[in-house]
């Protein structure tokens, strides 16, 4: 696939970082690209991130450094629920604030093997993702050299770390084309728009003027997923959504919200993607908020 090069604005004189404070109602879906690293972590919201070719839910705590180049959009869809907004913290940075100390001092060996591994994406887990988030949120109230030295280390502690995963498959190679990044945003917005209704595959062609089968080999190629598998995930991760904030909302009316036209197909695809019943998720959420 082919994403659209993104401009990064430095929000910073005389700074090497460029930090994000992103509050929002939703994350809508842009598929993009850029020659910075970046650094995100979720501090709310929830919904599908997608990293090359990788495609996944996304919700509080994720933590993700993505490497040079590398196709990227969190998208949150548009949820029409105002109690959950969408907040993160990203840092962009470019290789040339450690491409001198990496060839002159070791004790930077770790974080240039980081770096060297984020052309993948990484997204961290655990106890030190969250541990590295709220330094993230202490760093952006910092500034000069003090920001930049505590930014070394948090990549310096997350070289260090086993708690991760690579994103993109190996093989993953970007193919960076202005024509079908307009294409596939146009597809994310529509479904992040209208994922409530039914939404024929042959309306998905038609939305960017393709024939069935030419879209479905396009939306595979970019996304790793089949329409039809990217929009049942999709109206999975607005349905856990609405089943922890709108807890008055019978689950019947969860799925024909979520955009299921049956009760039977909505439990045995939660249930596929979830491993219980959207009544034991909602329950296991009750607790979980009761017990902290």
């Amino acid at each position: 696939m082919k994403p659209g090069l993104e401009q990064i604005k430095k929000n910073e004189a005389n700074s090497s970082l460029t930090q994000l404070i992103l509050d929002l109602p939703e994350f809508e879906p842009y598929w993009h690209f850029h020659p910075e690293f970046e650094l995100t972590f979720i501090i709310s919201g929830s919904g599908k991130r997608i990293v090359g070719d990788s495609v996944e839910p996304f919700q509080k705590g994720d933590l993700v450094l993505l490497g040079s180049d590398l196709p990227h959009t969190w998208n949150s869809g548009n949820n029409n629920i105002k109690s959950e907004s969408c907040k993160a913290v990203v840092f962009q940075f470019s290789h040339k604030i450690l491409s001198v100390l990496v060839s002159e001092f070791p004790e930077f060996e770790g974080i240039r093997r980081l770096l060297n591994i984020a052309h993948r994406g990484i997204s961290f887990h655990g106890a030190q993702a969250l541990e590295t988030g709220n330094k993230l949120l202490k760093l952006s109230k910092s500034n000069g050299l003090e920001k930049l030295t505590r930014f070394w280390l948090i990549l310096d502690d997350l070289s260090k770390s086993a708690n991760y995963r690579l994103l993109a498959s190996a093989n993953y190679v970007p193919s960076l084309n202005k024509s079908n990044v307009e294409r596939i945003n146009i597809v994310f917005t529509y479904v992040s728009a209208h994922f409530a209704e039914n939404i024929p595959l042959q309306r998905a062609a038609d939305i960017v003027h393709m024939t069935q089968t030419s879209f479905c080999r396009f939306f595979k190629m970019i996304t790793g997923e089949t329409f039809t598998e990217y929009l049942n995930n999709f109206r999975i991760s607005r349905a856990c959504v609405m089943l922890t904030v709108q807890q008055d909302k019978s689950i019947l009316q969860v799925a024909f919200d979520s955009g299921f036209r049956s009760s039977t197909h909505f439990n045995r695809m939660f249930f596929m993607k979830k491993g219980c019943s959207p009544s034991v998720f909602r329950k296991q959420h009750i607790l979980m908020i009761n017990r902290d």
